[in-house]
């Protein structure tokens, strides 16, 4: 990338006041990124020079980002610059085989992850393991890919989480909603929280010489906002929100710079405007619940217990 276009760059993102990344020799794995926030990070990752890891459950339009990412960046490292793994959220014995599937690839390698990937749904569902859908492939599902990714980390962790989660509500006695009216607003507040209170702890427990650090987008226009399940409904939802929400370059700009700009471990990076919507991305302060270091504590051992991590 020339200097001009590293401005260029740094100035999409709101943060042209730091140093353009030289990723080079580096690689990051990226989930979710076969479209939106996602794509974008893995867009930028690639032209600062990263090889990269996409799990992806789309293979059809994770083949289309990998052939867009060669083109567009010409990698020094061929074909071999973006490698695809297989990774389902909603099914923990996939995600256990990305993991192992990661892990050989890399070999005697580190690589730095993030994890992008989400969901949401008109209703409630059930993941192959019976969680809530959007706990499980929101929180659960990632805790376990990158607690067993541990190992093979380079330098950092990032996990995207929301400002969603300040309107969570942790209930352990009933966590999938399988007593207790169930509706998109509680449920993804729940599994954002709960993501938000795994993140508080595991910034703990991070190996030597590498860091965790948790970043929010803000309002962005992406196929999540596609949650009414009625297409005429979505279709209006994103005409109204277009002008008023960033774009996903935008929404990537807190994820990047959680990835590669130097902060304090186990930082909340989003944008500095009204409710953290949109703007610039800066650090900014999480809720009262995702500081409790005690709830932490009892929700990640819960967490562990589900996926089936040791104790």
């Amino acid at each position: 990338m020339t200097e001009a276009a590293a401005e260029r760059a740094g100035g999409v993102l709101g943060w042209e006041h730091a140093r353009t990344p030289d990723l080079r020799g580096r690689t990051v794995v990226v989930t979710g990124a076969s479209d939106g926030i996602g794509r974008e990070v893995a867009l930028h990752l690639a032209r600062w020079g990263a090889r990269l890891v996409l799990p992806a459950r789309n293979r059809a339009k994770a083949e289309g980002v990998r052939a867009r990412l060669l083109r567009e960046t010409r990698a020094d490292d061929g074909a071999d610059a973006v490698t695809l793994v297989d990774l389902d959220l909603a099914d923990l014995g996939s995600v256990r085989r990305a993991a192992r599937e990661i892990t050989g690839l890399l070999g005697s390698g580190t690589a730095d992850l993030v994890n992008v990937a989400g969901v949401v749904s008109p209703r409630r569902q059930e993941t192959a393991d019976g969680f809530e859908l959007l706990l499980g492939v929101n929180a659960l599902a990632p805790m376990l890919l990158v607690e067993s990714l541990l190992p093979v980390v380079h330098e950092r962790v990032v996990l995207v989480t929301s400002h969603a989660h300040t309107g969570g509500r942790i209930d352990l006695d009933d966590p999938h909603f399988r007593r207790t009216r169930w509706t998109l607003p509680r449920a993804y507040s729940r599994a954002k929280l709960t993501a938000m209170l795994w993140g508080l702890d595991l910034a703990t427990r991070m190996p030597t010489g590498t860091e965790l650090q948790l970043a929010h987008p803000g309002w962005v226009v992406t196929n999540l906002q596609n949650a009414s399940g009625n297409a005429q409904v979505d279709r209006l939802v994103t005409a109204v929100s277009r002008p008023l929400a960033m774009t996903a370059t935008q929404g990537a700009a807190a994820v990047l710079l959680a990835l590669t700009q130097p902060l304090p471990p186990g930082s909340y990076v989003g944008p500095d405007g009204w409710q953290h919507l949109r703007g610039r991305p800066t650090l900014i302060r999480r809720s009262e619940q995702a500081l409790d270091h005690d709830l932490s504590r009892q929700v990640v051992d819960w967490m562990r217990g589900e996926v089936g991590l040791a104790p």
